[in-house]
C-alpha cells in the first residue's frame, strides 16, 4: 500500500511539472505574436466578466463565413502592426461569428444587421462607439486611439504612399 501510495504521488508531482511546463511554454508563444489583434476564445460572458475585473475597454467584431470585407478587415487591418499594437496594449477583442451557435447568441444581444460590424464598449459594458462596413486601417486606428487617455496614446500613425 505504501509503494502505491508512493508511486501516486510521483504521477501527480510528474504530472504537475508537465502542466507548469507547458503553461509556461504558452505563455512565451502568446507574447511572440506582436502584428495581430488577439481575439479572446473565452465565453462571451467569462469575457465580459474579464473585461470588468480588468477595466478595460473592449471591441467585439461581428463577422461570417460569407462576408468578404470581414475577411478583409481581419487578414489586412487587424495584422497592421499598429493596429495590433493599439489594440492589444489598451482593449480585450471578441470574434463573434454569428452564424456559430454562440455567434447568434450574442447577436441576439446586440442584433447586428450588418457585417462588418465592430461594437466598441467600456469596461462596464456600455458602447460607446461603432464602426459598421470596411473600414480603412487608418479610420479603424483614429476610432480606437480617441477611447484611451491621452497619456497612453503613445502611438502615431504613420502614412505612407500606398494610401494607408
Amino acid at each position: 500500500m505504501k509503494n502505491i501510495n508512493m508511486s501516486r504521488k510521483g504521477v501527480f508531482c510528474l504530472l504537475f511539472a508537465s502542466f507548469v511546463s507547458l503553461r509556461g511554454m504558452a505563455q512565451d508563444t502568446s507574447a511572440v505574436v506582436l502584428d495581430t489583434v488577439i481575439f479572446s476564445d473565452l465565453s462571451f460572458k467569462k469575457f465580459t466578466d474579464l473585461a470588468k475585473f480588468e477595466n478595460k475597454p473592449y471591441i467585439i467584431m461581428f463577422s461570417a463565413s460569407w462576408c468578404a470585407p470581414c475577411h478583409r478587415i481581419k487578414n489586412e487591418i487587424f495584422t497592421h502592426p499598429k493596429i495590433a499594437q493599439i489594440v492589444n496594449e489598451n482593449y480585450l477583442a471578441y470574434w463573434v461569428d454569428i452564424e456559430s451557435f454562440d455567434g447568434l447568441e450574442v447577436n441576439n444581444t446586440f442584433r447586428v444587421s450588418q457585417l462588418p460590424t465592430l461594437l466598441f464598449f467600456d469596461p462596464k459594458g456600455n458602447p460607446i462607439d461603432k464602426a459598421i462596413g470596411y473600414f480603412d486601417g487608418y479610420y479603424l486606428f483614429k476610432k480606437f486611439r480617441a477611447h484611451i487617455p491621452p497619456s497612453q496614446r503613445n502611438i502615431e500613425w504613420e502614412h505612407n504612399l500606398e494610401g494607408e
